[in-house]
């Protein structure tokens, strides 16, 4: 049976199995932690834990510094789902049928379905900006998606979150990432003012990093200000499911002004691990819902 056929059924099973541990909760935001940014779940006061293995159908990650653990609980009082890791669409784009990037949103359908109505997204990217330094952060303004749409395909009968009507087939985008919610972030963060940006993001599927020219190409023609292989197709599903989106990129490498791009995965783990990038992280996001009472 191919997947997709069951895949809202699938979702729906995997929220139910997570319900009963919600209960009393007013759950107000989703938490995706990307690469090495695991260490910010440490911030929620958990009441609740599960490896994604224990979920069923959801899907597990195979990349390092993605421990993929899902965590029930409250972050600066405010309840929470985090998740420890995600799955990109590079490690299963090679799957028939549109399962790929049905695999890669899973995560956002099943935080929708248990009434989720904010998604956090965060993730490591090079910095294209010439502006940026390894370790800033980059609050995200707005996108450009080079990976597959996950509205692409079967249309879902999900509900939205925020009016209960079934999901639009064509989804606008504009104002993807919400304005009061970035101004917040921007105001938690200005203890660390010289290193906190407001740039737009580009998803390309990876898992080769850019050559010169698509580095010239993708900041001098598309003035895209960080690049990354993850997050849009995420923030498309929680737009459609009627979720509000702030969005927070961890500059892990700088690309040089001739587009050299002179990176590891190991590389981008160090920089990640740094006590003071981790510090600067925790600050930030504990500040940011501190300021949500």
């Amino acid at each position: 049976m191919p997947y997709q056929s069951d895949y809202l059924s699938k979702v729906k099973t995997a929220s139910d199995f997570l319900r009963p541990h919600t209960e009393g909760l007013n759950l107000e935001f989703g938490l995706t932690l990307g690469s090495g940014l695991g260490d910010l779940a440490e911030k929620i006061k958990v009441t609740a834990e599960f490896d994604y293995s224990e979920i069923p159908h959801f899907p597990t990650t195979t990349v390092a510094g993605h421990e993929g653990k899902l965590i029930i609980g409250k972050l600066a009082g405010i309840p929470v789902i985090g998740l420890k890791g995600r799955k990109h669409f590079y490690e299963v784009a090679d799957l028939p049928n549109n399962e790929g990037i049905l695999q890669t949103v899973f995560a956002v359908h099943f935080l929708a379905e248990l009434g989720v109505k904010n998604y956090f997204v965060t993730n490591a990217a090079g910095g294209l900006n010439l502006d940026y330094e390894v370790g800033d952060l980059m609050i995200i303004k707005s996108h450009i998606n080079f990976l597959p749409n996950p509205l692409l395909g079967q249309h879902f009968a999900f509900t939205r979150v925020d009016n209960g009507q079934i999901i639009e087939r064509f989804q606008p985008m504009n104002g993807a990432y919400d304005e009061k919610l970035r101004q917040k972030l921007s105001l938690a963060s200005l203890e660390f003012k010289k290193n906190i940006h407001q740039g737009t993001y580009l998803a390309v599927t990876g898992p080769t990093y850019e050559t010169e020219a698509e580095c010239i190409a993708f900041r001098d023609g598309l003035k895209a200000d960080a690049v990354g292989m993850s997050t849009t197709p995420e923030v498309i599903v929680a737009r459609n499911r009627g979720m509000k989106v702030v969005g927070l990129s961890c500059i892990t490498n700088k690309i040089a002004k001739d587009g050299t791009n002179a990176t590891n995965h190991e590389e981008v783990k160090a920089i990640l691990e740094s006590s003071e990038v981790k510090n600067r992280l925790s600050t930030i996001v504990t500040k940011f819902f501190e300021s949500l009472y």
